[in-house]
């Protein structure tokens, strides 16, 4: 019995946590437009995720930038996360909109950035930065 118990927190302790980065190939992305809600003015899109692995991941950990294309040019860009959990050889779904109409789209993994522009003026924690002194 005691053998057991040391078996399966072995076992246990090989799996990544839910917010561990997430491996390449393992979790594939894909975008279509959702003809159904889309109107005049904005183009909203369904990414999914898809789990081809073994293993769970935390939806927020999965990271992505959607782009609208025109030709081979990108003219529009969309930053997002999923929620909830991704189970093993499972999916999880999130909306995405685009300011303007749109057909063709292409999405990315941006692992281990943020979901806002790098140029909003705010430090990573959050707040303001200040002005430098000089």
């Amino acid at each position: 019995m005691h053998m057991l118990v040391v078996l399966v927190l072995g076992l246990g302790s090989v799996a990544p946590p839910p917010d561990a980065a997430v491996p390449a190939g393992e979790i594939a992305l894909s975008i279509e437009r959702d003809w159904q809600t889309s109107g005049d003015r904005t183009t909203l899109c369904r990414v999914r995720a898809t789990n081809h692995g073994p293993r769970s991941w935390a939806g927020r950990s999965i990271a992505f930038e959607a782009r609208a294309l025109s030709g081979a040019m990108v003219v529009a860009r969309e930053r997002g996360r999923f929620g909830l959990v991704l189970e093993p050889y499972g999916s999880l779904e999130t909306l995405i909109a685009f300011e303007g109409r749109f057909d063709r789209f292409e999405v990315v993994s941006i692992r281990g950035s943020r979901d806002r522009s790098p140029r909003d003026g705010r430090t990573p924690g959050g707040r303001k930065g200040r002005k430098p002194r000089g």
